[in-house]
């Protein structure tokens, strides 16, 4: 059907949009602000198709009073313990891919993605620290690797559907 036509052709621009984040965040450590915006609104219309109105509202809410809690508890940490300011230690778009991570999937699959996204970012980080040019987690482009693998394996494997959890 069309729908359905419309909705894979929105997944294959989402995953797109995640990969050349990925790649510009590996590259350059920065991820234009179009392509996060375009992100945001490619993961929240995949959601908002999934959903019903107010559980998509209200998934919204929750995830992005979380990503606030998050920053708050990141904002201290870097003026109090680090004492720089909190842009120096964590980057705008690393808070921008956060919020489409917010925006692009229901509560308890946001909250998984969200913690494994960032296990899986250190451990990578870890592994190519040597051969990175830049010694600067690219925090958002490992985020949207993983989110681009999870999606695909949401594809791929029946089992899984990010949108039931």
């Amino acid at each position: 059907s069309k729908i359905k036509q419309m909705i894979v052709t929105l997944q294959l621009l989402f995953l797109c949009t995640l990969i050349m984040i990925f790649m510009q965040d590996l590259k350059e450590r920065k991820v234009s602000l179009f392509l996060l915006l375009v992100g945001i609104l490619f993961g929240g219309f995949l959601h908002f198709y999934a959903q019903n109105t107010m559980v998509f509202l209200s998934n919204i809410v929750m995830n992005l009073s979380f990503v606030v809690l998050i920053f708050l508890i990141l904002w201290l940490y870097s003026k109090l313990k680090i004492k720089k300011s909190i842009f120096s230690v964590f980057g705008f778009g690393d808070l921008l891919f956060f919020i489409l991570l917010g925006v692009s999937l229901p509560m308890l699959s946001f909250l998984v993605v969200f913690v494994a996204s960032l296990i899986f970012s250190l451990a990578i980080f870890l592994l190519l620290k040597k051969s990175l040019t830049k010694d600067t987690v690219p925090l958002a482009g490992f985020q949207a690797l993983f989110l681009s693998l999870v999606i695909i394996s949401n594809e791929v494997m029946s089992s899984i559907d990010l949108y039931a959890l």
